[in-house]
This record gives structure tokens, C-alpha cells and sequence, in this order.
């Protein structure tokens, strides 16, 4: 008796277990790159990665490189660039994500799947039956902070080279108003539309609520700036589920 064997790629293989790192600064090969404190701590206490050891950096300008640990010190782990594994990618259909305030990990959550799903930018907003409010500037600045190492961690993890934006939380009016997208979608599980059966063209919006939904003040506004309510089927899907399932129809329409 034969039996199949798995088919096997190299290449991708050894980059899939090499730890791949955001770098935000220019990326030549042949260069000295001096990696920031927290990334080094991360290398250095918590992978345990030490001198001779190998690793991916990339950004969305220079591509992937090659890197080879140099040093690690007090100050930093010092990595030498080799060669390039991939070039920058060239530019893809635009998705918007507007994603309503959700309490802990579920904000997480959804801005992470969405950042591994291929969105674009996103943008957290204030919605009437949200739970979530940011009374005080230095909280939503503590946020964005969080949420954004969110975003770079799920690129690390996913093989990006781009990371999505998280901008700052809007009101829902200001973010429907603001969208030039070409096809514009407002999730909404009482639609008569499903997702899957609507055309897309060029750039994408796509608005997911919170917890309690969208009023239906949100809904009617929606449709006036230009939104289609579109339904993912007959479940109501949780607020960070949403999103995981309405990108991976958005991308699959989008491929074909």
C-alpha cells in the first residue's frame, strides 16, 4: 500500500516558523537595525531568542527581509539585514471596517480577526445601544494604544505586510458621512439582502454594530448616506464574530 504524501514548500515553510516583526523605520539589506524596547524585551525575555538567531522584518514600504540577530544588550537586541524575501505588496481593494464600541476583549478580538482578514483601516464608533463611552481623552488615547499593538501583533502573526490603521473613535454620523467608498454596507440581520448575493465594486465600507445593534435612527441614516443593509443569514452573529464572517464573504466576492 502507497500513501500520499503531504506536498511540502520549503520556502514557506522555514518563514512560517521564523518570528516575523513589524519594523517601522527604513529596511535595506546589509543594514544595522537597533530594535525597539519593547520588541527587543519581547525577543529577548519572553522568545528567548539570543545572538545568531533568525528572524523576519518587514514594513508595508520595504517588504520582508531576512535578519540576523547581532547582539543582545541592555540597551536593545541589535539585529544585521540580509536579503529581501518579499517586495512591497502592490495596493488591493480598499476595505473600511466601521466597528461599533464593544466592552473588553471583544473589541480585541474583532479588530484583531478583522486586521488577519485583510481590512484596511478601522474605525471604532459610537453607537445609541453601545456600552462603551470614552469620557476622558487620555482613556481613549490609552485605547488607541492598545488596540493598535493589537493590529501589529495579528499582522505579525498573519503575513501581512501592511498594518491597518485603527483611527480614533467616531460618532456614527460623522463616519457615515465621512466614507467615499464605492459599495457601502451596514450590517443589519432584519435586512432583506444577504451579503453574498450583493455585487461589489472598487472600495468597500462596511459598518457592524455593537452588542445592542443599530437603532433604527442609525439604520435610516445609514441608507441616507448611501448604505445597503445586507444580512449574513437568519443567525444574529455576536458583535466580534460579525466581522470575521462578513469580511471573509466581502474578500471571497472580491476574489471572484
Amino acid at each position: 500500500m502507497t500513501w500520499l504524501q503531504p506536498l511540502r514548500f520549503p520556502q514557506l515553510d522555514d518563514a512560517m516558523r521564523l518570528t516575523r516583526i513589524y519594523f517601522s523605520e527604513p529596511l535595506t539589506a546589509d543594514s544595522n537595525v537597533l530594535l525597539p524596547k519593547e520588541t527587543s524585551h519581547y525577543l529577548a525575555n519572553v522568545l528567548r531568542l539570543k545572538a545568531g538567531d533568525t528572524i523576519l522584518l518587514f514594513n508595508e514600504s520595504n517588504g520582508e527581509f531576512l535578519a540576523t540577530i547581532n547582539e543582545v544588550r541592555k540597551g536593545g537586541v541589535s539585529t544585521i539585514v540580509a536579503e529581501q524575501r518579499r517586495a512591497p505588496a502592490g495596493s488591493e481593494v480598499s476595505i473600511e471596517l466601521g466597528l461599533g464600541l464593544s466592552k473588553g476583549d471583544r473589541m480585541d478580538y474583532g479588530i484583531q480577526k478583522s486586521v488577519e482578514m485583510g481590512v484596511t483601516a478601522i474605525t471604532p464608533v459610537n453607537c445609541e445601544f453601545g456600552e462603551v463611552r470614552f469620557k476622558q481623552a487620555a482613556r481613549v488615547e490609552n485605547k488607541l494604544r492598545h488596540w493598535r499593538r493589537v493590529a501589529v501583533s495579528a499582522t505579525e502573526q498573519s503575513g501581512r505586510l501592511d498594518v491597518a490603521p485603527i483611527e480614533a473613535p467616531q460618532n456614527i454620523s460623522d463616519w457615515l458621512g465621512s466614507s467615499k467608498a464605492s459599495t457601502r454596507l451596514c450590517l443589519d440581520p432584519a435586512a432583506e439582502v444577504r451579503l453574498g448575493d450583493q455585487p461589489l465594486s472598487g472600495s468597500v465600507a462596511v459598518l457592524i454594530g455593537p452588542e445592542g445593534g443599530f437603532s433604527e435612527a442609525e439604520l435610516a441614516l445609514a441608507e441616507s448616506s448611501g448604505f445597503t443593509r445586507v444580512t449574513l443569514g437568519p443567525r444574529i452573529l455576536r458583535t466580534e464574530t460579525a466581522p470575521v464572517a462578513a469580511l471573509a464573504v466581502i474578500q471571497h466576492l472580491l476574489e471572484n
